[in-house]
C-alpha cells in the first residue's frame, strides 16, 4: 500500500486531478492533505473524505506517508520537496521546481542522496499519446533526420482557484519565476529535449504583455532554442485564448517527413515513411499519463522517465530565455552547480 499525502493546493489545475486519480487507484491511499488556507484545506478535505493536517512540515514528519505531492506555489515547492526528500519520502511535484537555479541545484543533490524518488510534473507532456507517439517514430526513422520543432499552447488566463476571477499566485513575481511563458514553455522544453535526445546550446526570446497589460508579469512568450545535435526549436506560450479557447499544437519537420497535432482536432497528421503515400490522419493511440507512471515507479515496477537533474534542466532553459528577452541576444543555459 502507498501512502500520500498532499503538500499544497494552490497549482489546483494538477493537484485536484491527481488527487482524484490517487483516490481511484489500487493499492494506494491518501493520508492526509495540508494546505496554508484551512477553509479551503477543509473543503477539499471534506468533498473527497481526505483528512487535512495542521501543516505541511507535521504531515511530512508521519510515519504513515510514504510520499509526498508538492502543488504550491513556486516559491515553496523546492523547500517542501527537499525536506521531504531528507525525511525519507518520496516526491511528486508540480513545475517548474524551483524559482532559481541554486534553488534547484539543492533539490538535485537531495534527491541524489535521498532514499525516496523525485519525480517532477514537467514530464507529464511525455505521456500525451501523440507525443509518445512521435518519439516511436522518430526512433523508427519515419522522418528521417528531425530539423525543425514547433510547440505552442496559447490558454486563457489562469485562475487562482476553479472558481476565481483573477491569477492570483500564478501571476505574483514573488512565487513564480514567470508568467505565461514558463507556465507552459517548461512543458515543451523538457519534451524536445527528450524527443531529441540532445541539450539546448543557445536560446533567443521575446516576451511581451499584449493583453494583460497590468499583471507584473508577461501573458505572452517566444523562445527559439538551437540544440547539441542541430535542430532548431521555437516554443510559444501565452495567456492569450478566451475562456474554454485553449490549444495546444505540435510540429516535427525532418528529411523525409513532417508531424502534427493540435488538440482542437485531437488527431495525428503525418507523411514521411509510411505506406500509403500522402497526408495521414489518425486519432493518437491510448496512451498510460503521468500518475499511472508515477505509481508504477513508486510500487517498484518501472524506472522513472525523468528526475530532478532533468527538471533542472528545463528551468536552465526557460530562465535563460527571459535572460535572452532582457539582453536581445541569444543565451547559453547555466550549467548546475557541484555542490558539496
Amino acid at each position: 500500500m502507498l501512502r500520500f499525502g498532499f503538500a499544497g493546493l494552490d497549482h489546483w489545475y494538477n493537484a485536484l486531478p491527481t488527487l482524484e486519480a490517487l483516490l481511484r487507484a489500487p493499492g494506494v491511499r491518501v493520508v492526509a492533505l495540508a494546505h496554508r488556507d484551512a477553509k479551503r484545506a477543509r473543503e477539499v478535505g471534506e468533498r473527497y473524505s481526505v483528512p487535512v493536517a495542521p501543516t505541511y512540515d507535521e504531515m511530512i514528519a508521519r510515519d504513515d506517508v510514504d510520499a509526498i505531492c508538492c502543488f504550491t506555489s513556486i516559491d515553496e515547492v523546492a523547500g517542501l520537496a527537499i525536506r521531504a526528500l531528507e525525511a525519507g519520502k518520496s516526491v511528486i511535484a508540480i513545475k517548474p521546481l524551483a524559482m532559481t537555479l541554486a534553488e534547484a541545484d539543492q533539490v538535485v543533490e537531495a534527491a541524489r542522496r535521498a532514499k525516496g524518488r523525485y519525480l517532477p510534473n514537467d514530464a507529464a507532456r511525455r505521456f500525451f499519446p501523440a507525443i509518445a507517439q512521435a518519439r516511436r517514430w522518430l526512433a523508427e526513422g519515419r522522418f528521417g533526420e528531425p530539423l525543425l520543432a514547433r510547440c505552442a499552447f496559447h490558454a486563457g488566463l489562469p485562475r487562482a482557484w476553479p472558481d476565481a476571477n483573477e491569477p492570483g499566485w500564478f501571476a505574483d513575481p514573488r512565487r513564480a519565476p514567470g508568467g505565461a511563458f514558463i507556465d507552459h514553455a517548461i512543458y515543451h522544453v523538457d519534451v524536445l529535449r527528450w524527443l531529441f535526445g540532445a541539450e539546448v546550446t543557445s536560446v533567443s526570446a521575446a516576451i511581451a504583455s499584449i493583453r494583460y497589460r497590468d499583471l507584473p508579469v508577461e501573458d505572452w512568450g517566444h523562445a527559439t532554442l538551437r540544440f547539441a545535435n542541430g535542430v532548431i526549436g521555437t516554443v510559444e506560450d501565452s495567456w492569450l485564448s478566451g475562456t474554454g479557447a485553449s490549444r495546444e499544437t505540435f510540429e516535427i519537420i525532418g528529411t523525409r517527413g513532417t508531424l502534427a497535432f493540435d488538440t482542437a482536432s485531437g488527431r495525428l497528421t503525418f507523411k514521411g515513411g509510411f505506406e500509403p503515400e500522402g497526408w495521414l490522419q489518425m486519432p493518437p493511440p491510448a496512451q498510460a499519463g503521468f500518475v499511472d507512471h508515477a505509481l508504477a515507479v513508486l510500487h517498484g515496477e518501472a524506472e522513472p522517465i525523468s528526475s530532478a537533474a532533468e527538471a533542472r534542466a528545463n528551468l536552465a532553459v526557460c530562465l535563460a530565455a527571459y535572460e535572452a528577452a532582457r539582453s536581445g541576444g541569444a543565451v547559453s543555459p547555466a550549467p548546475p552547480e557541484r555542490l558539496p
